[in-house]
């Protein structure tokens, strides 16, 4: 009986070590009921070309419009320069920065998750992507636009 309570115990602590692993709530990036979460990001050196895979999440119960401001959606090297996208897909929307759109419009579904990639060309194969900043309306405020950073970590 008493190694019954050993492996027990044992046991107990290999779960409750996974558990303080585990990401916490706290930890989520959401903003306006969004989570926001990088998938990966990679160089392309023959073409200097940098992929940034992002997914969103929306928690509200109901459908709701996400209008990205894509002049305002920047990626930052380490030496913080913003550099401007070269294309923007989130789901089946497509929005090239030569098309001069201002705004990508997509309707998120509560808990179905939408891929976000962004693209941006002549990237230096010097520089180091720190982060991605992310424009959007609000859903409680017409007009007011919120601004997510997401870090970019390898």
């Amino acid at each position: 009986m008493n190694i019954f309570f050993r492996y027990a115990v044992i046991f107990m602590l290999l779960v409750s070590g996974g558990l303080v692993k585990a990401q916490s709530v706290d930890s989520l990036l959401v903003v306006d009921d969004i989570q926001f979460d990088v998938k990966e990001f990679h160089l392309d050196e023959s073409k200097n070309e940098l992929t940034i895979n992002l997914f969103a999440i929306s928690y509200s119960t109901d459908p709701r419009e996400y209008k990205m401001n894509t002049f305002s959606t920047q990626v930052l090297d380490q030496k913080k320069q913003s550099h401007f996208f070269s294309a923007i897909r989130m789901g089946n929307v497509l929005v090239r920065f030569e098309d001069k759109q201002n705004y990508l419009h997509y309707l998120l579904e509560e808990d179905k998750p939408v891929d976000i990639q962004v693209v941006v060309k002549d990237w230096k194969k010097s520089d180091k992507p720190a982060m991605i900043k992310l424009v959007f309306e609000s859903s409680t405020e017409e007009g007011e636009f919120l601004e997510v950073s997401i870090p970019l970590k390898k």
